[in-house]
């Protein structure tokens, strides 16, 4: 399961006033924010069998170690994103060919073969952005903080990343909004409510 808060964030200079709060970093043991190149790729049979579904299914360079993601379900409701997740470490030869079998074993797997086993993936979107993250412990969750820079590419146009997102780790879902609420009112941050996927589907014309 996949807990977060989503802001957006417009300018340079409130994600790097976000990044050197002295609050958060009174409650992170790191000695500087950790920046983390990444490229995702989105996948989906041709008549889109996953997004009938309500999976997202993605191959992500987070650095130079790719993984393979499955989210599905779940709602947003003023920036809080809650919903289901698969990650698994993958190698370069499934990166170029990948498939939804990498999560056999798993929960959820009947309803991802049903959607898309043994059929043809193809390329849907792709982003690449830099994220820079704190991990943050309260003492009663811990949380990375992250600020997210760059693009989502799609054949029907692409828009911008400017994100904040402060996602639950472990313990408390209530501190760890909290925490989200008090960055907000702190540097004006506006809740959102759809995930870059999400926004990548708006720009091809499909929604979710």
């Amino acid at each position: 399961m996949e807990i977060e808060l989503k802001y957006l964030v417009e300018d340079e200079f409130t994600r790097e006033r976000i990044l050197q709060d002295a609050h958060l970093m009174k409650m992170s043991d790191e000695e500087e924010v950790e920046t983390i190149p990444m490229k995702a790729v989105y996948y989906d049979t041709e008549d889109k069998a996953l997004l009938k579904m309500q999976f997202a299914f993605r191959v992500r360079y987070e650095d130079v170690l790719p993984v393979a993601t499955m989210k599905w379900g779940g709602d947003a409701v003023d920036g809080l994103h809650q919903r289901g997740e698969l990650n698994v470490t993958v190698n370069e030869e499934f990166a170029a060919a990948p498939n939804v079998d990498i999560f056999r074993g798993s929960e959820i797997y009947d309803e991802i073969f049903e959607a898309a086993g043994g059929r043809t993936l193809i390329p849907v979107m792709e982003m690449e952005f830099v994220r820079r993250q704190i991990h943050v412990d309260t003492g009663k969750s811990i949380s990375v903080v992250s600020c997210d820079q760059g693009e989502i590419r799609t054949t029907g146009g692409n828009a911008q990343i400017s994100e904040v997102e402060v996602e639950l780790y472990s313990g408390d879902q209530e501190d760890m909004i909290a925490l989200g609420n008090e960055l907000a009112a702190k540097y004006n941050l506006k809740p959102c409510n759809k995930s870059k996927y999400q926004r990548g589907l708006e720009l091809l014309g499909f929604t979710e």
